[in-house]
């Protein structure tokens, strides 16, 4: 009788120990799999943010591009590449004029008086700032008012 107790023993402790590499190998993978998410979004967002100064560039070229057809087809394709960055979940980081200046989104390039703008306001958007997965990719760069001259 006793030899049987101990092989009833001898199986549950192998059955536990049976599970607990079951769960921990379950646990592994799926600690795996998250870290593989992460990567990918490592990855896209590092595309993402290189291909961001190509729209700033259409925007530039815009800028002095005489208003015809040809800029228009052309204005077309740059609408057409930022439909398609903010359908992979790059989204733009508001920055417009009177807006409030916030430093973990904005970057500064220059403080100036203005007349018409508080303190710490967005006076004009100089280059697109953008965020993916609810992080800043790129900050928003941006001329700020210091203050009512």
């Amino acid at each position: 009788m006793k030899k049987i107790n101990v092989s009833d023993q001898k199986i549950k402790d192998l059955e536990e120990g049976w599970k607990r590499t079951q769960a921990d190998f379950e646990n592994y993978r799926k600690r795996q799999e998250e870290q593989r998410g992460e990567i990918l979004n490592m990855m896209r967002a590092d595309f993402l943010a290189k291909i961001t100064p190509v729209l700033d560039n259409f925007r530039r070229a815009f800028e002095h591009a005489p208003d015809d057809e040809f800029a228009k087809g052309v204005k077309q394709i740059e609408k057409q590449l930022e439909d398609i960055l903010i359908s992979e979940g790059l989204q733009k980081i508001p920055a417009n004029s009177g807006e409030k200046f916030d430093p973990s989104i904005h970057e500064a390039i220059s403080c100036e008086q203005n007349k018409k703008v508080s303190s710490d306001y967005i006076i004009d958007e100089i280059e697109s700032g953008w965020m993916f997965e609810g992080k800043v990719i790129k900050p928003a760069k941006v001329r700020v008012s210091k203050g009512k001259g």
